[in-house]
């Protein structure tokens, strides 16, 4: 099994979590790819050996590795997209930061994580991929894990959004603005809007207004295989800023098409692991304000 390593740059607490990765890896004697920007942060860290090869961009990856182990939390999980993209490399979030909600452990599971991949003890999920067309935009189509953002520039600036569905014309949404996102991206800021929480195997995308003006507004669920066109309207009273997993993209020109991406971003899951795990877990889904109380009582 071939491995590259991509992270964001450490701090001094999470160096010797950096190192035990390394000392775990070199031990197989293969091969290391590992994201040029990141080993520039940790080279005088973990030991120098022939066995590490750097690389920057997709091609660098593409046919040799099977795992790319990402360092830090969900945002840079996320950013593993752009060198993975229709690869077929699964990713190995190892969390370094608070919530994680995508990563696989944390950072005081590094052997066992890594003890279980070498036993094969993982599967891989997949996870939907957005595909947007900016037009009037250089390199127009771009990519999001979790979800496309159209807002307004300027804090508390209503602009005017109208979107279609297949051709077929939903509505025009006024407020702060709109997402549309991955069943992936239904746990980011979509759920912050009051979207639904959907399960990552749904075949959806997920249409969410941000603070809209019109309260009947509600978030729509369609399905996956829709192509969806939304306008930003010429007389909005503000500019509006596009954004692709919190990435800042030029405005296009005219309209911004969004599909399912023909490829899906691979994320590797260990066999006792599953969303609903994650759900009670992570974001304390469920969890009564008695189960407080107990324990501070117990304390």
């Amino acid at each position: 099994m071939r491995f590259a390593v991509f992270g964001k740059e450490p701090t001094k607490e999470n160096i010797p979590f950096i190192q035990e990765l390394f000392s775990q890896l070199l031990t197989l004697n293969e091969k290391i790819l590992v994201w040029n920007k990141f080993y520039s942060w940790i080279k005088d860290y973990i030991p120098s050996s022939s066995n590490i090869q750097l690389f920057s961009n997709r091609e660098d990856l593409k046919d040799k590795a099977d795992i790319l182990f990402s360092l830090g939390g969900d945002g840079t999980m996320l950013d593993t997209l752009a060198y993975v993209r229709d690869t077929n490399i699964a990713v190995l979030g190892i969390n370094l930061g608070h919530l994680g909600f995508l990563t696989t452990g944390g950072k005081e599971e590094i052997n066992r994580l890594v003890a279980e991949v070498k036993k094969g003890n993982f599967s891989i999920e997949k996870r939907h991929v957005l595909e947007s067309n900016l037009e009037g935009v250089e390199n127009k189509t771009k990519y999001a894990i979790n979800e496309l953002c159209v807002l307004s520039a300027y804090r508390g600036t209503i602009i005017d959004v109208e979107v279609w569905v297949n051709d077929k014309y939903l509505t025009k949404y006024s407020g702060d603005g709109l997402l549309v996102s991955t069943p992936t991206g239904s746990t980011a800021y979509s759920l912050s809007c009051n979207g639904p929480i959907i399960t990552p195997d749904s075949r959806c995308i997920c249409i969410t207004p941000v603070a809209p003006h019109n309260l009947t507004f509600r978030p729509v669920v369609i399905s996956d295989e829709s192509t969806i066109k939304v306008h930003i309207c010429e007389d909005n009273e503000s500019p509006s800023n596009v954004m692709l997993d919190g990435y800042v993209v030029p405005e296009p020109d005219t309209d911004i098409i969004i599909k399912t991406a023909p490829f899906e971003w691979n994320l590797v899951r260990l066999k006792n692991q599953d969303f609903f795990t994650a759900l009670r877990k992570k974001l304390m889904w469920g969890t009564s304000i008695k189960d407080f109380s107990n324990t501070n009582e117990r304390q």
